[in-house]
């Protein structure tokens, strides 16, 4: 609940990530009910046997196939008697809003919590620290892949292929975090581009950005090369411009800092290079169940760091036409600044 919010009596639950983090429960279907004496969970018939395993703790209601969640939940909430109902607002649609509001008595007032979950989720425990690391561990390992993978007339397609299967098949995760960014050459400046059929050239920056989920969480690690020979002075001018925007970024990382005045930090760290005005992005985001989990740092943003939270922190400078460069590390914050959780080295490397 944000500081001025007034408070509910239950909070329902729809948005899936929210209730596998509430319950543990992995299917595709299900709503929760939170009071302060009850706990209620909701799926069809298709997740009896499933849900009787994974979700203990929850009183269970298997409703028949087609239900809609929304309407079966509001009818117990009415049941309950409460009259201040939270919900997931940004994660219901308006026809299911209407359902829900039409199972209502008149007086039970609605209020949307999209925050809800998500502040608990923000401050990850041991178990939850201990899959991330799980992940980055392979993520890690990828990089040292790619090292020996990359090489000159590769396409960037068959570059992010060898790394799903590494990742996945060959080291165990159970799927990739997001699509791997593979870009060579002029490629590297498209902060999102997806790997193409262009052949990786000489002499050209190579940025490779991946990541994978085990266990429900997540890595996310970004790092940038040279391809066949060594840097040129604009490469590697570039490359430390970058280097010390983030280095002096994880420098500044401790309780308090707010994201828009960590994103200042690494935007003031790029000015001073002459390569600021090529930084366009968020300074990073929280990781967890999601890749692209809250916090997130940015120019607006006003969320308080705190011990326990799992960030990236990944400056970039694109320049249209010659390339990319970006540097990622996972974070976790402690009580008097963060432990880099990524490994892999951060020196310029030639490959292929």
């Amino acid at each position: 609940m944000q500081e001025g919010e007034s408070p509910v009596e239950a909070m329902l639950v729809t948005n899936m990530e929210n209730v596998r983090y509430l319950s543990g429960f992995t299917g595709s279907l299900a709503a929760i009910i939170v009071t302060a004496e009850t706990a209620q969970f909701f799926t069809d018939g298709r997740y009896e046997m499933q849900s009787a395993q994974e979700v203990p703790g929850f009183a269970r209601n298997i409703v028949p196939q087609g239900s809609r969640l929304e309407e079966i939940a509001a009818e117990e909430l009415a049941h309950l008697g409460v009259e201040r109902v939270g919900f997931e607002g940004g994660h219901m649609n308006f026809s299911a809003y209407s359902n829900m509001r039409k199972k209502l008595p008149e007086q039970v007032e609605v209020f949307s919590r999209d925050d809800a979950v998500m502040a608990l989720r923000m401050i990850k425990d041991a178990d939850e620290i201990a899959k991330i690391r799980r992940a980055i561990v392979i993520a890690d390992a990828c990089f040292d892949f790619i090292r020996q993978t990359a090489k000159v007339g590769m396409t960037e397609k068959e570059l992010a292929w060898e790394m799903e299967v590494f990742m996945r098949h060959t080291h165990g995760a159970a799927r990739l975090g997001f699509d791997s960014i593979v870009g060579s050459g002029p490629n590297s400046a498209m902060i999102h581009g997806r790997p193409t059929d262009r052949k990786i050239g000489v002499s050209e920056l190579l940025l490779c950005d991946y990541g994978c989920e085990v266990d429900g969480y997540n890595s996310d690690i970004t790092r940038t090369f040279v391809t066949g020979s060594e840097p040129t002075d604009k490469q590697r001018e570039l490359y430390n411009a970058v280097l010390h925007a983030q280095q002096t970024a994880l420098a500044a990382v401790q309780p308090g800092k707010t994201g828009k005045e960590m994103q200042q930090v690494a935007q003031d760290a790029l000015d001073t290079t002459g390569y600021g005005k090529y930084f366009v992005h968020g300074l990073g985001h929280g990781l967890g169940r999601l890749v692209h989990d809250h916090p997130a740092m940015s120019k607006t943003s006003e969320v308080i760091l705190k011990p326990g939270m799992v960030i990236t922190i990944e400056p970039g400078a694109y320049i249209e036409g010659f390339g990319g460069v970006r540097i990622e590390d996972d974070v976790l914050v402690t009580e008097t600044g963060c432990e880099i959780l990524t490994q892999s080295t951060k020196e310029l490397l030639t490959i292929g």
